[in-house]
């Protein structure tokens, strides 16, 4: 029962032998640990040996999927947070689609370990949430709920200067992760945000985490989900959202919930679910209604109309884009989260642009995208990059399409994008590049493909359509 099957080589060390020099315990203790389990829950003498477990910290496996789950439970018990056998590279009893994450629990402390796991299963598993584990849109479903009818417990208002000081630690560095992230996208600095990530939540574990804490880390947490996405790791980015949405809930703070439900939205679209796209903008504005910021109310009221330009309600996204502009007129405000703080006049005529051009009417795309080169931050290259592409888009959609000018907006999009590894941004190059397809033998469109390729070679085959398409 406890013998071993060999894993591949490496002279490095594995992640169960790297678990337990974390949590400090030798061969011969653990071995007595899960000898002790199988007693307890199985009622069965196991017998495992110190031996045995030195096979496993040098690459052995165990054999039976029932040892795996008893050893993995076990290796969860001394550090703290979920881990199972998939992590540590062996075959368990439950192999299949993964539900980490994927739940809101009900105190601040178990979000916390369920977060503290997600991010320890990303720092060590390149592939997690690719093989086998699939977005969900579905998922979204129980915590959307939950937020909008406020069952999810709320953390005690405070607790201290330490947890203070740790969650203005964890706020500037979220600041200083975005700022790095506008100009050089999530593949630069994703790794980075989740080792910090992971540091701060099992710092957390420590204590009782109070409704400062919760809401700093539900703000590094979004923006993981966001880094994620970007990278297209869709699977991964919708469960750091749906722990992000339980942290804000914890710390009833109803803008940054409001933050995280947009997220969803944006996501579920990017993926064709079109209909929860909605309903989940829909749920942001609700949620946070009149306490929104001059900012936040603008950035929601971005996102949902979006999700109305994807379904084709002219109607109801010109209704939405009005109340964008209404909310940025009004002006910043002394008290608007730090998150919100990027948003600006340029932002709104991206919106405008990208909605009109999703409905369609590229001429009044081309005229709201061409407001927003003159306003936008020059700092932000993603952003910019994605709008002198859909500009371009704009002028080859035209009646009678000016090439010339598409040319000029489609090398500017290259040259924004050269220093930002990001798949969105990667994306919408494809799209450009399949609609310049039209004119692929005119000698300026082929110069064109030659200088975007190696934008578009840093993710040579998209996954969100496919992934979208097979989840509907």
């Amino acid at each position: 029962m406890t013998g071993s099957t060999r894993t591949s080589d490496s002279s490095s060390p594995t992640v169960f032998a790297r678990l337990l020099s974390e949590a400090g315990v030798s061969d011969t203790r653990f071995a007595r640990q899960v000898n002790s389990r199988a007693r307890m829950y199985h009622r069965i003498e196991l017998g495992l040996a110190r031996t045995t477990i030195g096979h496993w910290r040098r690459g052995m496996r165990p054999r039976d999927p029932m040892v795996a789950e008893l050893a993995a439970a076990e290796v969860s018990a001394l550090v703290g947070y979920p881990v199972l056998p998939a992590d540590l590279g062996w075959r368990g009893t439950r192999f299949g689609r993964e539900d980490l994450g994927l739940h809101v629990a009900d105190s601040p402390g178990q979000t916390v370990r369920t977060l503290a796991g997600l991010s320890g299963r990303d720092m060590r598993r390149r592939d997690l949430m690719r093989d086998g584990t699939i977005f969900v849109a579905s998922a979204f479903a129980e915590p959307v709920l939950s937020s909008m009818t406020g069952v999810i417990g709320r953390a005690t208002a405070g607790a201290g200067e330490a947890s203070a000081n740790s969650a203005a630690v964890i706020r500037d560095m979220t600041a200083t992760f975005r700022r790095l992230d506008a100009r050089f996208g999530s593949g630069e600095i994703r790794s980075q945000v989740v080792a910090f990530l992971h540091d701060r939540t099992r710092a957390a574990m420590q204590g009782s985490p109070d409704a400062e804490l919760c809401s700093a880390l539900a703000e590094l947490t979004q923006f993981g989900g966001w880094l994620a996405q970007d990278s297209d790791r869709h699977a991964l980015a919708q469960r750091y959202y749906i722990q992000a949405l339980s942290l804000a809930e914890h710390a009833d703070d109803a803008q940054l919930a409001g933050r995280v439900l947009a997220a969803m939205s944006d996501q579920a679209g990017r993926l064709g679910h079109r209909r929860q796209s909605l309903s989940l903008a829909r749920a942001a504005v609700d949620r946070v209604g009149r306490r929104a910021t001059p900012a936040v109310a603008a950035m929601l009221h971005d996102k949902h109309a979006w999700a109305l330009a994807r379904i084709g309600d002219e109607a109801g996204c010109a209704s939405s884009l009005a109340a964008m502009e209404r909310a940025i007129e009004r002006g910043r405000s002394g008290d608007e989260p730090a998150w919100a703080a990027h948003y600006n006049a340029g932002d709104v005529a991206e919106c405008v642009g990208h909605c009109h051009l999703l409905l369609s009417k590229p001429e009044r795309a081309s005229e709201h995208l061409l407001e927003a080169r003159q306003r936008q931050d020059p700092t932000r290259a993603r952003t910019r990059s994605y709008a002198e592409a859909d500009l371009a888009l704009s002028y080859l959609r035209r009646d009678s399409p000016d090439l010339d000018a598409a040319l000029d907006a489609a090398y500017r999009a290259v040259e924004l994008a050269s220093p930002v590894s990001s798949a969105r941004v990667a994306e919408k190059m494809r799209e450009l590049d399949g609609e310049l397809g039209g004119h692929g033998d005119h000698g300026d469109v082929l110069a064109w493909r030659a200088a975007a390729s190696p934008v578009l070679d840093r993710y040579p085959a998209s996954r969100a359509d496919s992934v979208g398409q097979a989840e509907i």
